[in-house]
């Protein structure tokens, strides 16, 4: 038998985690494919219909806590989606404002190896950075790239 004769083990689609904001309902849910890799799907409903959207490339790579992917529709507020390595016991979206955001975050999901959290964010206020508290090192601060010419408020 060749390895790639090997079968895979796959998992439906699960529900991790839930967020509402504005009329706007969102589901995330995850399973791992025929590869065995992580796919990840969220549904926004709301009063015009449903969309799906499937993340791409979900999982933190090596060395990282987190990674992170938002639904930026013109009209409807902003969902931050984030997944997180075991070790991240708390996370925070950053706003331009200084404010902050708490990430409801999932226990950690032993298939993935992973949790998952969600966050709406404000129209007025763009997210700037996340601050994740990891049961290793701490709190720290992950500042967002932006393209030159952008700026946006210190915090």
């Amino acid at each position: 038998m060749a390895v790639l004769d090997v079968p895979r083990r796959t998992t439906p689609p699960r529900l991790m985690v839930a967020a509402a904001s504005a009329g706007l309902r969102w589901a995330v849910r995850a399973s791992l494919d025929e590869a065995g890799l992580l796919t990840t799907v969220v549904t926004r409903t709301g009063p015009g219909g449903t969309v799906t959207f499937r993340v791409p490339d979900p999982a933190p790579c090596s060395g990282q806590l987190v990674s992170m992917w938002m639904d930026r529709n013109p009209g409807t507020p902003a969902l931050l989606l984030l997944h997180a390595t075991p070790d991240v016991a708390h996370a925070s979206a950053v706003l331009a404002s200084g404010g902050r955001r708490r990430v409801r975050l999932s226990r950690v999901i032993e298939d993935f190896g992973l949790r998952f959290g969600t966050v709406p964010l404000p129209d007025e206020d763009a997210l700037a950075g996340m601050e994740v508290r990891d049961r290793l090192r701490g709190v720290r601060l992950i500042e967002l790239w932006r393209p030159p010419g952008r700026s946006v408020r210190a915090w």
